[in-house]
């Protein structure tokens, strides 16, 4: 079994242990996988691409935890989306549970953001959330003009 952080669309992270990359897949709920590494090539990210509406809300913890693990700035760092699964791998490329050193510096990579990071990431989920409703509005706005249509 394969310890891993599953850090969810609400902003909580949970501790499973796994099998492998398929149960990886049920906790995302998305059979699409791609990830990406920390860094120093320690944690992997796993998470989906899609562009279903459970994986377009920003992931704030999981987003919070790659830039502490990475060398992007709060104002560059790419912000996750959805569900992801947070993981390590072998030297030979398989997957692998995180040890314990692992969840400490996760841990610490929670508590390692400054304030200033912070703000950053914090207008540039609100300038994200309301790019969403313009897109939705305008989208709900297309469909009743068609419906009135008919």
């Amino acid at each position: 079994m394969l310890q891993v952080l599953h850090a969810s669309h609400n902003g909580t992270l949970y501790r499973h242990h796994l099998q492998g990359t398929a149960d990886i897949a049920d906790l995302i709920r998305e059979s699409h996988l791609e990830t990406l590494t920390s860094t120093d090539g320690e944690i992997d990210f796993w998470f989906t691409p899609s562009t279903s509406p459970g994986h377009q809300g920003v992931n704030r913890k999981a987003t919070e935890i790659f830039l502490a693990t990475t060398k992007f700035s709060a104002r560059n760092v790419p912000l996750l989306r959805g569900r992801l699964v947070l993981a390590t791998h072998t030297p030979s490329g398989e997957l692998a549970g995180l040890t314990d050193a692992h969840m400490q510096r996760i841990s610490q990579a929670l508590t390692s953001i400054t304030w200033l990071q912070s703000r950053i990431l914090d207008a540039r989920h609100a300038r994200n959330e309301r790019s969403q409703r313009r897109a939705s509005t305008a989208e709900n706005k297309k469909r009743l003009e068609e419906w009135w249509k008919v």
